[in-house]
């Protein structure tokens, strides 16, 4: 077998544009990590065809694709327009309304029954991740009447965003807890839980996930104020983090937007938790055979940052070149990666130095082994783990040798695939033979290549992993 050819994640989002089995495959193929399906969209019946799809293309392929199922939250949205889409123009007076219609041109359904209640004349609402911008003239009754400052093409389902406004509702609603109770079901390996604003949301949705006696990967998606100055009680609570852009940055200063994500990025990397950054990324590629030079280097960015995944959305879900816009993210990652490795170990060391230096033996093991990368030309780090926490410790160093992890437990091996440079294996033991007898039966090792083993041995007290051996394989 091979590795992948980056080791930077890619989620893509699964959608019409994308569902059909040769299209699924070729994005397998192209280089996608993690299968996302959006659950603000769709029925229970086409996304459990969807997921059945996904697994049933990726067997065949034989590679690992954890699916990422994302839960609606308390989101004012567009409800049904004719045809699926309408065009807004500059000037025009457009009417929202919470009416049970569908829309057209002019009329815009909202499916938020007290929206009329959070404007007032003068206020200023945003659409579909701020690109279409309404100013509102006057509230009469169940309408919104807007005037359009800002037009493009508007489509059904599409998010509405009123900076400053306070929504009365809880962040995980009923519907997000049966849509959960749909993705334990269908055995979906992790959850995104929107508009996420403290760890009391991220602790609703663990809790009621062991109380049906699941689990799943939680991820927080970081999308409002709120969720930034409860970042670090958000991120203690959950499995991994999301950068959600595309609200963030309109319930914020847009100009802040750059150096919050790199904060955001390295508070989760030096946690050890997979970040993934999202929005917009290679926006131009849902309608463009090519992205834009902006683009390309925002993805580059995000993972010089220090990015473990970064995410399709629309160029995969309903885009005219879904498998095109993989390849693109894949080569940028390719090639941003080898820049970052042209420095040897100058940017490990920068991320060892910014980590505490007091910690776990786990943290010492993972000090130790970026020690040892100074003087050791290795192959690859191989990581026997029954949590996936020790490759994660690992992973945040970004070494150059990929990490490949072996565990008994298919849900660890699904969640290590949002960590960078990290490949799971699910093994019946974790014992140093059969992990050589895999990696060289896989063609990935030759005889004398050499590797770093982190292992477990009964010392004492201690338990968990508390070695590492480098060695030649044999």
């Amino acid at each position: 077998m091979r590795l992948p050819s980056h080791k930077t994640k890619i989620v893509a989002t699964i959608g019409p544009a994308s569902d059909d089995s040769k299209t699924l495959e070729a994005l397998i193929k192209a280089g996608i990590s993690v299968a996302r399906i959006n659950f603000s969209h769709g029925t229970f019946e086409e996304h459990k065809k969807r997921i059945e799809r996904i697994r049933r293309v990726s067997e065949r392929l034989g590679r690992r694709v954890p699916i990422l199922g994302d839960l609606p939250g308390v989101k004012i949205r567009v409800g049904d327009i004719i045809g699926g889409k309408v065009e807004l123009r500059r000037n025009q007076t457009v009417t929202l309304t919470v009416r049970d219609v569908e829309g057209m041109e002019g009329l815009i359904p909202v499916e938020f029954k007290d929206f009329p209640k959070l404007v007032s004349p003068g206020d200023v609402i945003y659409l579909s991740d701020g690109f279409i911008i309404l100013k509102v003239v006057k509230v009469e009754g169940l309408d919104v009447v807007c005037k359009v400052l800002a037009g493009g093409v508007l489509y059904s389902h599409k998010g509405i965003n009123i900076p400053n406004a306070r929504i009365p509702l809880e962040a995980v609603t009923e519907r997000d807890l049966e849509i959960l109770d749909f993705m334990m079901d269908n055995d979906v390996d992790a959850v995104g839980i929107s508009f996420v604003g403290s760890s009391y949301d991220v602790l609703k949705v663990r809790h009621f996930i062991e109380e049906k006696g699941s689990r799943m990967f939680v991820i927080s998606k970081i999308e409002r104020p709120d969720a930034v100055r409860n970042f670090e009680e958000i991120l203690s609570a959950s499995d991994g983090v999301m950068v959600a852009r595309g609200d963030l940055g309109v319930e914020m200063p847009i100009e802040k937007l750059p150096i919050l994500q790199k904060k955001l990025i390295e508070k989760a990397v030096m946690a050890g938790k997979p970040v993934i950054v999202a929005t917009q990324m290679l926006e131009s590629m849902t309608t463009e055979k090519l992205p834009t030079r902006a683009e390309v280097t925002d993805v580059a960015n995000a993972i010089l940052d220090g990015a473990d995944a970064v995410m399709l959305s629309e160029e995969t879900a309903i885009g005219k070149y879904p498998v095109d816009a993989v390849r693109m993210m894949a080569k940028i990652a390719r090639t941003t990666e080898a820049y970052r490795e042209s420095f040897g170990n100058v940017r490990m060391l920068e991320w060892k130095e910014k980590i505490p230096k007091k910690g776990t033996i786990k943290d010492a093991i993972a000090r130790s082994i970026i020690e040892a990368l100074q003087v050791v030309d290795a192959r690859y780090i191989l990581t026997p783990t029954k949590s996936g926490y020790t490759a994660r410790l690992i992973s945040r160093f970004r070494p150059k040798q990929w990490i490949l992890a072996f565990t008994s437990d298919e849900k660890v091996a699904s969640g290590l695939m949002f960590s960078y440079g990290v490949y799971p294996f699910v093994v019946g033991d974790h014992d140093e033979k059969e992990i050589i007898q895999l990696i060289k039966g896989l063609g990935l090792a030759r005889e004398d290549d050499t590797v770093l083993l982190t292992e477990g041995a009964p010392v004492g007290k201690t338990t968990g992993t508390n070695t590492v051996r480098i060695f030649q394989i044999p």
